[in-house]
């Protein structure tokens, strides 16, 4: 309930508060209010409480806490200090005293130690309390105050204090420049640590800047192109937005984003033969990453046209090797690993392993900035020879080794390629393959293993914003817990429903229909028919959308075991030839995973063996 979140997060755990707002607050201001927002007006009684406290204390003390207000919940003395002696000259004594009285009346609290103390107001309230009354002049000048002091502060890690500092910029009316300069900076520092949706907002906004300034919003007409530089930096923080977008599952939002850094990239409306090799390189890759979207979408043709218009950029240009060659025969072998063809799917991923292999022995240092991981995008790194695309090529091919019971050498390539990620520190990366670890050691009953490399991947994925990755390990854990839980089923249950969640909230039509065919052998062994068939229904109607042989096998499977419970429930023998015919046309599919097989035929050789040869009823087993 959007209301009990609300007045939650802003009661803060004082009761008195929470009753207040509960009944103050309509439920349609909650639905209206931006999330994140404090309540614009709160409540007399809250309001008188919040005065009393303040009027104990000295004007020069109130007058304080008001400027520190600005700062936010909690703030430090060197910042207050510095806001302070820049405005007003007033000693470092004088504030400690002020802030000493503030202390003993309870509306500051002191936390940590040495010169590590921080200060924070008693209640999230009181600070917005304070900061409200103060006019919106005032606020917009202490919110210039406080980025130029944050500046000076931390002028030797700025990238460190970048978001409030923008923040700070965009709340006091900042130059568009100078927002755009720390929001920039601020997205980077959060995209190195793969803080993805931190990184998303911080590029987001840098975006808007950028588009804002210019009279055409950043999008280059005819009759006036775009500066070089303007294009050039406009074009980075799109791609790496569309990165963050991507990562965090949004893939149309992506695939409109990377169209829009090609629609910057191709300024002059150039022929793809016109193009330099570099450029040629860069946007053949930017119709990968296009393709990749839909990939995630389960719509595989559409994934495949782009990548054939990579190629078509890369033979236009002549190239017919190189790191950009082989990260498409790299997204095609994941096209056809996802399809089922795993014969094609390794000698495309062979393939550009060694293209891959040639460029790291042919790879140069850049001079300058264009080395510096902080200002290199995805593609970019892949161009100069990026280690971690060798492990991404090894991780790909356990993949496939796995689909078809290769468990050894599926295991082999997995720890390849994190060790190459860890290496290099990719922590989304080690995500990812920690959890195809612990998923191959799941299915060689390694449940010890297996629990901590979920664990590892979870944790990690959880930290970034990858909700994909987190979808397909919740469900990796499910099927854990079935396997090695004494209280398995109930426990599968839940993490498949939690994974479901997570998979329709990123629209991924693939794990839809896979989750939704497991999910439903679960609610069959927990007795509950009319749920599995529901959910038998879903997966059997996506799979058959896609086109998609592994999950129309899976789907088919599923659509067996839940006619042979019909066939139970009922005594009714019709179940069993149906579930026979499913059962027949699911074996027949060529491209069908190793394990969905072996599922396949164990529930064949149930029904035979279920179908009477007298007539009468459904043998009893």
């Amino acid at each position: 309930d959007p209301m009990v979140r609300h007045i939650q997060s802003q009661a803060a755990g004082n009761p008195f508060f929470a009753e207040e707002l509960a009944h103050s607050l309509p439920s349609g201001q909650i639905e209206q209010q931006p999330i994140g927002e404090e309540t614009t007006a709160l409540p007399k009684t809250i309001t008188a409480a919040l005065n009393q406290r303040v009027r104990r204390l000295s004007t020069a003390c109130q007058q304080l806490l008001a400027k520190a207000a600005v700062l936010g919940g909690s703030f430090g003395f060197p910042l207050i200090h510095a806001m302070e002696a820049s405005a007003n000259g007033i000693e470092e004594e004088t504030i400690l005293d002020l802030l000493d009285e503030a202390l003993i009346s309870g509306v500051l609290m002191e936390e940590g130690t040495g010169t590590r103390i921080t200060y924070r107001f008693w209640h999230p309230l009181l600070a917005s309390h304070l900061y409200n009354n103060l006019s919106a002049t005032r606020r917009a000048r202490l919110h210039r105050r406080a980025a130029q002091v944050l500046q000076q502060v931390y002028s030797a890690r700025e990238d460190g204090q970048a978001a409030a500092i923008t923040e700070h910029l965009v709340k006091g009316g900042g130059e568009a420049g100078q927002i755009v300069h720390f929001a920039e900076l601020a997205a980077d520092h959060a995209y190195a640590l793969s803080a993805y949706p931190e990184a998303e907002r911080q590029y987001r906004l840098a975006v808007q800047y950028v588009e804002a300034a210019d009279p055409q919003h950043g999008r280059s007409q005819p009759s006036r192109p775009l500066p070089a530089e303007t294009r050039s930096r406009l074009a980075f923080m799109l791609e790496r937005l569309a990165e963050c977008v991507r990562i965090q599952g949004k893939f149309k939002e992506a695939r409109q984003i990377f169209e829009r850094v090609l629609e910057v990239r191709n300024h002059q409306d150039r022929a793809a033969s016109e193009l330099d090799s570099q450029e040629a390189q860069i946007q053949s890759l930017l119709w990968s990453e296009i393709g990749w979207t839909w990939r995630f979408t389960g719509d595989n043709q559409r994934a495949w046209q782009c990548c054939e218009r990579g190629e078509q950029v890369l033979r236009a240009a002549g190239i017919t090797s190189g790191p950009a060659r082989a990260r498409l025969l790299f997204q095609q072998g994941s096209l056809h690993w996802q399809e089922g063809n795993y014969a094609e799917a390794r000698r495309s991923i062979n393939a550009a392993l060694k293209l891959f292999e040639e460029a790291q022995s042919s790879r140069m240092q850049p001079a300058g900035d264009a080395g510096d991981p902080a200002r290199l995008t995805r593609i970019r790194q892949t161009l100069l020879g990026d280690p971690v695309d060798l492990g991404r090529a090894h991780a790909l091919l356990g993949a496939v080794d796995n689909a078809v019971g290769e468990r050894a050498e599926a295991l082999s390539h997995l720890i390849t390629a994190l060790a190459l990620y860890e290496r290099h520190d990719r922590q989304r990366e080690i995500a990812h393959v920690c959890n195809n670890i612990g998923y191959v050691h799941l299915k060689q009953g390694h449940y010890p293993l297996a629990r901590n490399f979920l664990q590892r991947a979870f944790t990690l994925a959880e930290r970034i914003g990858d909700i994909p990755l987190m979808s397909v390990v919740l469900h990796n854990m499910g099927e854990l817990a079935l396997l090695s839980s004494g209280n398995g089923l109930e426990e599968a249950e839940l993490y498949y429903r939690r994974s479901l969640a997570l998979a329709e909230q990123i629209n991924d039509r693939e794990y839809l229909s896979l989750w939704n065919a497991d999910l439903a052998v679960v609610l069959l062994k927990r007795g509950k028919i009319e749920d599995a068939r529901e959910c038998v229904g879903r997966a059997l109607t996506i799979a058959r959308i896609m086109h998609n042989v592994p999950c129309t096998g899976l789907a088919l499977i599923s659509l067996g075991n839940l006619r042979i419970a019909q066939a139970w429930t009922t005594n009714n023998l019709s179940y069993l030839k149906r579930a026979k015919k499913s059962l027949e046309h699911a074996l027949s599919l060529q491209g069908l995973e190793v394990e969905t097989r072996a599922k396949g035929q164990v529930a064949l050789a149930e029904v035979v063996s279920l179908i009477p040869t007298d007539g009468k009823d459904i043998h009893k087993i």
